[in-house]
C-alpha cells in the first residue's frame, strides 16, 4: 500500500495560481550502479597512427587480480600487447616486455593483467589500424554499490476558488481510480500539499492551506488506498515549486 505524507504553504502573492493542491505519485527503485575501483588508477595515451599505451598503477597494499582493460574501434587491431613493470621513475628501469593475454569479442579488445602486486605499475602498448580509436578504460575491478531512487510518474495539479477547501467530485474520483490502478508490490509514495494565496489574513490562510491538503488525505484514506506515514510531513515537492507557478 503507499504511503501518504503531506504538507501545506502560504504565498506571499495572489491569484489563483496559489489558490491550489499538488499531488505526485512518486515510485522508489533500487538502482545498482559500477564505480571504478580506487585501489587502481591508470592513464593513457592515443596517437594518430593507432599507437596506444597504457600505464596502470595499483595504489593499495592489497594484491589485485583479474585487471582487465577495455579497448574500443573502428578497424583492425595489429600484432600483439606488449607488456612491462615499471620497477621505477626515478631513475627509470622497467622490465623487459612480454606478452600480455587479450581476446577481441564484439568489436572490442580486452587485455587480461592477471595480478597487480601492492604499489606495482604495469605499462601495456599495442597497436590498432583503425578510423576511430576510443579511449580504453578499465573495466574489472569494479565496486558495485546499490542506492534508492525515486522518480516521480505522475503529477497533479487541481485549483480552488477563493477561500474555498473542497475539490470537484469528478476530479477527486479520478484521482482516486489513478491510485487504485497502481500496481500492487512496489514502493509507491503519495506527496500532497495545498496551497492559499495571500488574499486576507495570515492564520486564515494557512487554516485553508492545510484544510485543502487535509481532505484530500482523508479521502485518500478513508477508500484504503494508501496509509498516513509516521513522519508524515513532507517539506517540498519536487516538481512544484510555489513562487515559480
Amino acid at each position: 500500500m503507499p504511503k501518504l505524507s503531506w504538507s501545506y504553504e502560504v504565498s506571499r502573492k495572489k491569484g489563483k495560481e496559489y489558490r491550489r493542491v499538488d499531488i505526485e505519485i512518486v515510485k522508489s527503485e533500487r538502482v545498482s550502479t559500477v564505480i571504478p575501483d580506487n585501489r587502481l588508477s591508470y592513464k593513457t595515451s592515443v596517437s594518430p597512427d593507432g599507437f596506444i599505451r597504457v600505464e596502470v598503477l595499483n595504489n593499495s597494499n592489497e594484491t589485485i587480480k583479474d585487471v582487465i582493460i577495455s579497448q574500443r574501434f573502428e578497424g583492425v587491431f595489429e600484432g600483439l600487447v606488449r607488456a612491462r613493470r615499471i620497477l621505477s621513475r626515478s631513475p627509470l628501469i622497467v622490465e623487459d616486455f612480454i606478452t600480455a593475454p587479450y581476446n577481441m569479442e564484439e568489436g572490442k579488445l580486452y587485455i587480461g593483467i592477471p595480478i597487480l602486486h601492492a604499489g606495482e605499475q604495469l605499462q601495456l602498448e599495442y597497436s590498432v589500424k583503425a578510423s576511430i580509436i576510443y579511449r580504453p578504460k578499465l573495466v574489472s575491478p569494479v565496486v558495485k554499490k546499490e542506492e534508492v531512487r525515486e522518480r516521480v510518474v505522475k503529477s497533479y495539479t487541481f485549483y480552488f476558488p477563493l477561500g474555498k477547501t473542497k475539490l470537484n467530485d469528478l476530479i477527486v474520483e479520478r484521482l482516486i481510480m489513478e491510485i487504485s490502478l497502481l500496481p500492487s508490490g512496489e514502493d509507491y509514495r503519495i506527496r500532497v500539499k495545498g496551497y492559499a494565496d495571500s488574499a486576507g489574513s495570515l492564520p486564515v490562510n494557512e487554516r485553508i492551506a492545510k484544510e485543502r491538503a487535509m481532505n484530500l488525505i482523508s479521502l485518500i484514506t478513508s477508500r484504503s488506498l494508501a496509509c498516513l506515514e509516521k513522519h508524515h510531513y513532507a517539506e517540498s515537492l519536487t516538481g512544484t515549486p510555489l513562487e515559480a507557478k
